[in-house]
């Protein structure tokens, strides 16, 4: 079975298509085409069932996958790791994170791994934890911080921190002079929440459902930054983690509310591909990483 053959094939699978495929490796659609009939054959069947211009991945294709992913995975960590014991200590090592995280939590740490790995280059790429775990899938990414998301076949999910989430109001809301609140006060408020089908979404849904609260969701938007704007401006309110709002200057426009005896947490995961041994970049980011979220968080109570 021949490596360049897999990548043709490896390509072809995740672009949706044998043109899109040939355009990421510069390859002409009918070289792509040919790499993968001399794959079928010597496997002796059919990896893609083609229906006029788009192709679909077979069940032989599906089985294929996750192996040829992991020899690209096991290929990359032997040249990193030869690398290191050669003293070059070059290389890529690629982190997925949130954005709330990458602005607020991550980076003095980043900035301490450049120091201890100046020859390493380091790409950071922040999106949702959807996006992230995708990315980590396709061999895009060798690390991701993200939300619990249940299960991950092929991918370790280590845990991490947990962080407390907090509501948000703008200064002379009716509400800012109070500290905490009760589940009924949120029935009244206009929410400027995350977009529907994700995963933050999805866990601030059911934060609502068990209090028994359905919110008036007015906006949709995925920036923490924008959001606090739009608070600051009095247009809604909304749910953010602590730690975008604690080091507000007083007089930023925000209030932070809790509600009494219901705090909102969540927990983050170290995602990687499952792996027996990673590179040492990679080993000592996620490490840096572990050591620096895992620290208990700082919640208030609210029982009165």
């Amino acid at each position: 079975m021949d490596l360049h053959q897999l990548r043709v094939f490896h390509a072809a699978v995740a672009a949706g298509g044998f043109t899109r495929a040939g355009e990421e490796l510069h390859l002409s659609q009918s070289t792509v085409s040919q790499h993968i009939k001399l794959l079928e054959d010597e496997l002796g069947c059919p990896l893609f069932l083609r229906v006029g211009k788009r192709v679909q991945v077979t069940e032989a294709g599906k089985v294929l996958l996750p192996y040829a992913e992991r020899i690209f995975r096991d290929l990359k960590n032997a040249e990193m790791a030869v690398r290191e014991m050669n003293a070059l200590r070059r290389g890529t090592v690629r982190l997925g994170v949130g954005p709330t995280t990458l602005t607020y939590r991550l980076p003095g740490v980043l900035a301490d791994y450049k120091r201890r790995f100046p020859e390493i280059e380091l790409i950071v790429l922040a999106g949702t934890t959807e996006f992230l775990l995708q990315a980590l899938r396709a061999q895009r990414l060798d690390l991701a911080v993200v939300m619990a998301a249940g299960p991950q076949p092929g991918l370790s999910m280590k845990p991490l921190g947990r962080e407390e989430m907090v509501f948000v109001v703008s200064h002379d809301h009716p509400l800012a002079r109070r500290r905490t609140i009760e589940p009924q006060d949120l029935s009244s408020l206009r929410f400027i929440l995350y977009e529907k089908n994700t995963v933050m979404q999805n866990f601030v849904d059911r934060y609502f459902e068990a209090l028994g609260v359905a919110p008036k969701i007015i906006m949709e938007v995925e920036n923490n930054e924008a959001i606090k704007s739009l608070v600051r401006a009095g247009l809604g309110c909304s749910l953010l983690p602590l730690c975008a709002v604690e080091n507000e200057p007083p007089d930023g426009g925000l209030r932070i509310l809790r509600v009494k005896g219901r705090p909102l947490i969540r927990q983050l995961r170290l995602a990687a591909a499952s792996a027996e041994i990673f590179p040492k970049a990679i080993a000592e980011l996620a490490q840096t990483i572990t050591e620096k979220l895992s620290a208990a968080p700082r919640i208030v109570k609210t029982d009165g």
